[in-house]
């Protein structure tokens, strides 16, 4: 897909050259903090940490058939990897993973609900399994909630409930403003809708702007993709355990499915498209204007849960109160102890709370 036109252009052209002015010297002072930062972990450390190991076998944890059935589905022209558990017959719960994610995230839930539903888990644009076009644009919020939308009636479906994470629940808010109709119960988790982000980033009492910092540096092609691959993907260990040295949820095998998975030909740049995209689209259309479309209070919705992980260090906790106070139907839940990837760090607490809502 080309780059949106400049009658496309919904901002005004000083907005565009604020905006990009803003974004982008912030992407460069982050950049060069975490340059810093990589250069003197090198310097302390006598193994090579630029690069990563490469994997051709997938770990065993991949390969467990318990963990439900490979399958595609087409849509216009593209197929989509999911894997599916439990009776195909029964209601659909459809999981949409985030950043840096993939259908394998969603273990534990799919885990819990496949007695009761036909659970399906995919694998994102950008993704695993899935289609990875090259194009930033091909990124943009509207074209992945059509995709979800296709992949849905491609199962076979009319109705279902959502489950969406990080960008998942991103893609979900936006799929509750669009097809509201297609939602029996939807549950989102560590993710605002756009509106309540936005009011974020600009609340002077909250630290979201800060907090918000990798996003930037994301906008960076090339240091953004060292940065998640720098000492052979250490990251992942990082961001799954959180605050925490270890878990039993989150082992050395589930670690090493990451490391694979994003270390095969071609799966490492598309994931930052979606923050590439983002940003542009922010840049080319207006922040103000895009926060003002994302409207919720006058549209009908079903009834829906809102988990957060409480150690979240990529979102500001106050966006809990928030989504409660704008969105109907709503019910919310804290994890104290979780951190931002909750569905995997707090299994447990986030599977009762969704058995509890779905009653």
């Amino acid at each position: 897909m080309a780059p949106p036109a400049a009658s496309q252009r919904t901002a005004s052209i000083g907005w565009v050259l604020m905006a990009s002015v803003y974004v982008y010297s912030k992407a460069f002072a982050y950049s060069c903090m975490m340059m810093g930062f990589m250069l003197l972990k090198q310097l302390t450390t006598p193994r090579w940490l630029f690069g990563y190991k490469t994997r051709t076998t997938p770990p065993q944890c991949l390969q467990d058939p318990d963990l439900g059935q490979h399958g595609y589905v087409t849509v216009k022209g593209e197929k989509f990897h999911y894997v599916g558990k439990g009776d195909r017959a029964k209601p659909l719960m459809l999981f949409v993973h985030g950043f840096p994610d993939f259908w394998y995230s969603w273990r534990h839930q799919m885990k819990e609900f496949s007695r009761d539903y036909w659970t399906v888990a995919v694998d994102m644009r950008g993704y695993g399994g899935s289609p990875k076009p090259a194009d930033v644009f091909d990124y943009a919020v509207p074209l992945l909630v059509d995709d979800i939308k296709g992949i849905v009636t491609a199962l076979g479906r009319e109705k279902f409930i959502l489950v969406g994470h990080d960008w998942g629940a991103v893609i979900s808010w936006a799929f509750l403003d669009r097809y509201p109709e297609m939602i029996e119960k939807y549950i989102i988790m560590n993710g605002p809708n756009s509106k309540v982000f936005m009011q974020l980033q600009r609340s002077s009492t909250s630290k979201q702007s800060s907090m918000s910092w990798y996003m930037y540096l994301f906008q960076v092609p090339y240091l953004a993709e060292l940065f998640v691959t720098f000492g052979d993907f250490g990251l992942f260990r990082k961001m799954l355990l959180g605050h925490k040295r270890s878990s039993p949820f989150v082992t050395d095998g589930d670690i090493e499915a990451y490391k694979y998975t994003f270390s095969q030909p071609g799966c490492i740049t598309p994931p930052f498209n979606y923050y590439r995209a983002f940003f542009r689209s922010v840049i080319l259309k207006g922040l103000v204007r895009e926060a003002k479309k994302a409207k919720t209070e006058n549209v009908e919705r079903p009834k829906g849960l809102y988990i957060f992980g409480a150690k979240d260090v990529a979102i500001d906790v106050q966006c809990v109160g928030m989504l409660k106070e704008q969105i109907e139907n709503l019910e919310t839940k804290i994890i104290e102890d979780g951190n931002h990837f909750v569905h995997q760090d707090e299994p447990v607490a986030v599977n009762k709370s969704i058995q509890s809502f779905l009653k």
